[in-house]
């Protein structure tokens, strides 16, 4: 039986990884931050959990209780543009430190071990329309989306210097069920407020996104270990369709049943792009295709909140 180790394996997209790894036959360990009983973790079909920082001494241990992995996926890092503008230095060491320290355990003790990184979206920047391909000139306006250039220049430069084995993963807007932060998870909260009569959101409602379901972005994640090489090919992870925010608003207060009316503000927050939808080119080749569609995935989502809240 393969194995596979799961960096930031405690998040959320972690955890789906993990079930979706596990039923490929695969033995998962995880390593991050937080303590998880085994209990738990197991729930998500981990075979060890670390509560570790990625570093060279816990990833070696780590190695004693496994074996050296086949593949690492590296989900560890910053995960909030509003958090790098809050801290941008806890930022750069979640991300670029990480990473580093990852790589240099892998070049030093399992340079066979394949890596594959998750990246963002905020790499690409602002000022686009229509769907963005991995060729294009990246501009990245916040902390958090300049620290994954980085994290992608360093995966590289071990790639050329050192013969690892890659491949980076740019993901867009994932939702679904667990996620308890972004949109979907602010607006259900503020529905689910006693005596609510209005809702208002941040922006416009025009921004374009491209939302991607949770369980189809471990699918990707995990299509891409086939794709690692020293040339660290780039895959945009999207639906590759096209849905404005008051479009996903009116997915989520039809799926609740609501006609509770969601304004917004008009203000958008630094380093939101009026526009991010992923060419899915690249991802189409390996075999990818997306199997939730963005209508089934928010009924999904707001089923999955109501029963949390006890609402259902």
């Amino acid at each position: 039986m393969s194995v596979i180790w799961i960096t930031g394996g405690k998040g959320f997209i972690g955890r789906h990884l993990a079930r979706h790894a596990a039923a490929q036959g695969t033995k998962v360990f995880g390593i991050g931050h937080g303590h998880w009983p085994t209990s738990e973790s197991s729930k998500w079909q981990y075979a060890h959990w670390s509560n570790a920082e990625i570093d060279g001494a816990s990833l070696t241990r780590l190695a004693k209780i496994s074996g050296p992995p086949e593949t690492v996926f590296h989900l560890a890092g910053g995960s909030s543009v509003g958090a790098s503008f809050e801290n941008p230095l806890e930022d750069f060491h979640r991300t670029v430190g990480a990473t580093a320290r990852l790589l240099e355990w892998v070049r030093m003790n399992s340079v066979e071990t394949r890596v594959v990184a998750a990246s963002s979206a905020a790499v690409y920047g602002e000022g686009y329309e229509g769907a963005i391909g991995e060729s294009t000139t990246l501009r990245p306006f916040s902390p958090y989306g300049n620290h994954k250039v980085m994290m992608e220049m360093l995966i590289r430069s071990y790639a050329q210097s050192f013969n690892v084995r890659a491949a980076i993963v740019r993901l867009f807007s994932v939702y679904g069920p667990g996620l308890e932060k972004q949109l979907i998870w602010d607006l259900c909260s503020k529905l689910s407020a006693y005596d609510v009569s209005s809702v208002q959101l941040g922006g416009t409602g025009r921004e374009v996104r491209d939302w991607l379901h949770v369980e189809d972005a471990a699918k990707l994640l995990w299509l891409c270990r086939f794709a690692c090489s020293t040339s660290v090919p780039c895959v945009n992870g999207g639906n590759g369709t096209v849905n404005n925010v008051a479009e996903i608003v009116s997915l989520v207060t039809t799926a609740w049943k609501t006609d509770v009316p969601v304004v917004f503000s008009g203000k958008s927050r630094a380093g939101d792009p009026v526009s991010l939808l992923a060419d899915m080119s690249s991802a189409r080749s390996l075999g990818f295709s997306p199997a939730i569609s963005v209508l089934d995935g928010i009924r999904g989502t707001v089923a999955w909140f109501k029963q949390m809240r006890g609402m259902s």
